[in-house]
């Protein structure tokens, strides 16, 4: 064939049509004019569908049987309407040759039908003097059209409506959920969120196609301490764009879905009077107390919650291993500055100021303290930087540092029961105790712990779960040397991650990771492995074990003599958690972004912080949540 393809004019539409989004007939017939055999078309009878606003791409290809020894010229009429003078033609070989063409973008919903008139002229295709044998050719096209309701339908949000409690010149994480549905998944598109009150820090846009058509857009909002106290609402815009959706002036048909946004912002402080609560104690250690049982013997109205204070961190150094010690009224805590350098800072707990803080030096690592005995407990390692610590609580004052020995671990807290204080040594995981409130040395005991580790004892034994041989070690407390050992190596499918012994009132020791075992300390035996998704380390209370599960995105509550599950608890969709406390009536959880409070009768999520982090709770009632870089939020659970 010899085709002129230039100046084709606007109403005329080249030379070759198919179906995009919508069923055809995929035969490739002769048309039935006299003389047109020559020129087949695929597919005969096109048939695509769109949304209304939008326009569908069709493709038609002609092949030829013959060549003309003249040029000539082509175009496809259409007098309805239905397809819009936007061509593109290409050849595909010398007698074959395609067009793209779309439709229009204004017809209305419901079915359209026309039928396509193909020319083949020497002359212009609208006069058409001179027809090529066979022309013109006629081919059928029809176009479904669906409504602007069903254009709503081709995305579905998670939630319809977004709630967020926040505080001011803080930024409050959270999410918004879409699903694509099957067809328009695969298309070309930019989708975002956008906030025409700029009360959020949206992405950009997320251009990046999601094969099972699952977008989650990570957000946060982007309060000042200028903007009132008070609740502030705004619309997200969730955009399906061809351009960019920060304009979006080719927004796809059903875009833009209205998310409202509801950011109610609270008073920063609330220093109300503290009194002891009846049956709490100093939160001493790494879950609170040497059997590291994450509990507190009280309950709290969460209608009554409030913050009472925040200090944040100059630094964006993070630690995978933090916690924070309470007693006498002060937190406890160490970060690294934003000089790398690493602090051990109190703050009072009444007015959240700054008591006093100790510059530790350029160290390879700091763990976090302990504190008791008007002492904070704490040790640095990395070869020559492996030290034991003892501050004094009041003044800040150094009063020991002693030597040890390890290589590049993070530990956990100290742990400490009366003035016995047990701390990590050793290049394997080795541990050590210093017998009174000066930090005397006591002895070392073997162990290989990993990162994350801390001793726990009953004040007769102390029980190390070993890893990565998966067994628990009983050293006797007063002088370090091994009592037995409950276990043998597990199978590398079921190895656990490195977690302190949770020890129960009946004794049994719990350790987490990534399951949970259960050790009947009496009959020197497992009890139970529940091989879970499991995250963290758990708590015990209430004659209960509280655990997360499906990978950290629900708590579990189970039976501790069988593991039988109680009851599961699903947590709001965000990061993993992996922090969990509880008391009579409330478990605490926490991810690195949020705290939750789940009421244990109900089930359900009844209050919200927006940080995440380790978690305190202290003799006077106030809940401490510690970030991975040194934010320290005080709450007044009363």
């Amino acid at each position: 064939m010899n085709v002129r393809l230039g100046g084709l004019m606007a109403s005329v539409v080249a030379l070759s049509l198919a179906a995009c989004g919508g069923g055809s007939d995929n035969s490739s017939t002769p048309q039935n004019n006299q003389d047109g055999g020559w020129l087949t078309f695929y597919p005969a009878k096109p048939v695509t569908a769109q949304y209304q606003g939008e326009s569908a791409s069709v493709v038609l290809t002609a092949t030829a049987s013959r060549t003309f020894a003249v040029p000539f010229n082509v175009a496809v009429i259409d007098s309805s309407g239905v397809i819009s003078p936007d061509v593109q033609i290409s050849a595909v070989s010398p007698v074959e040759y395609r067009a793209t063409l779309r439709t229009s973008a204004t017809l209305a919903s419901g079915e359209h039908s026309t039928v396509l008139e193909v020319r083949l002229c020497e002359d212009t295709p609208t006069i058409c003097a001179k027809p090529l044998p066979g022309s013109p050719w006629r081919v059928p096209l029809k176009v479904q059209v669906k409504s602007a309701a069903e254009a709503k339908a081709r995305l579905t949000l998670a939630k319809p409506s977004v709630s967020v409690t926040t505080y001011p010149g803080d930024r409050t994480a959270f999410s918004i959920e879409a699903q694509l549905n099957k067809e328009t998944i695969g298309k070309s598109l930019n989708i975002g969120v956008f906030d025409p009150s700029s009360m959020t820090i949206a992405p950009a846009g997320q251009t990046t196609s999601a094969p099972d058509g699952r977008y989650v857009f990570d957000l946060s909002t982007a309060t000042s301490s200028a903007l009132a106290l008070g609740t502030h609402a705004s619309n997200l815009e969730l955009r399906l764009c061809r351009d960019d959706v920060r304009v979006c002036r080719q927004p796809m048909a059903g875009s833009p879905w209205i998310v409202p946004l509801s950011v109610n912002l609270l008073a920063p402080t609330n220093l109300t009077s503290l009194t002891a609560v009846d049956g709490l104690g100093a939160w001493s250690t790494y879950q609170g107390n040497p059997a590291h049982t994450g509990h507190v013997a009280a309950s709290f109205d969460p209608a009554a919650f409030s913050r009472r204070w925040k200090v944040a961190s100059q630094s964006d150094f993070g630690d995978e291993f933090v916690s924070a010690a309470i007693d006498s009224g002060r937190a406890f805590f160490v970060r690294r500055a934003a000089s790398g350098r690493w602090e051990l800072i109190a703050v009072s707990e009444d007015t959240g100021e700054l008591a006093w803080k100790v510059d530790l030096g350029t160290l390879s690592q700091v763990n976090p303290p302990a504190a008791a005995n008007g002492r904070v407990y704490l040790t640095s390692t990395g070869h020559k930087d492996t030290f034991f610590w003892v501050y004094d609580q009041v003044s800040g004052k150094l009063l020991k540092q002693q030597a040890m020995i390890s290589q590049w671990p993070n530990y956990s807290a100290p742990t400490v029961l009366g003035t016995d204080v047990y701390t990590i040594s050793g290049y394997n995981g080795g541990i050590s105790k210093y017998a009174d409130a000066q930090g005397r040395f006591s002895w070392d005991g073997q162990s290989t712990a990993s990162d994350g580790w801390s001793p726990s004892t009953d004040g007769r034994f102390v029980y190390i779960y070993s890893t990565p041989d998966n067994i628990l070690r009983v050293l006797d407390a007063a002088n370090g040397s091994s009592t037995y050992s409950i276990g043998e190596r597990y199978p590398y499918s079921t190895t656990f991650s490195a977690s302190a012994v949770v020890l129960t009132d009946t004794r049994q020791a719990i350790v987490g990771g990534a399951g949970l075992t259960v050790f009947d300390l009496d009959g020197r035996k497992r009890s139970w492995t529940q091989n879970a998704s499991a995250t963290g380390t758990p708590a015990y209370g209430n004659g209960t074990i509280y655990a997360f599960g499906a990978n950290g995105h629900s708590l579990e509550a189970r039976a501790p003599a069988t593991g039988n599950l109680l009851w599961t608890a699903p947590i709001p969709e965000g990061s993993v958690y992996t922090n969990v406390i509880v008391t009579r009536n409330l478990a605490f959880v926490s991810s690195n972004s949020r705290t939750h409070a789940i009421d244990l009768a109900t089930k359900k999520v009844v209050w919200t912080y927006p940080m995440g982090g380790s978690l305190a709770i202290s003799a006077r009632g106030v809940l401490y949540v510690l970030s991975s870089v040194g934010d320290l939020a005080a709450v007044n659970l009363r």
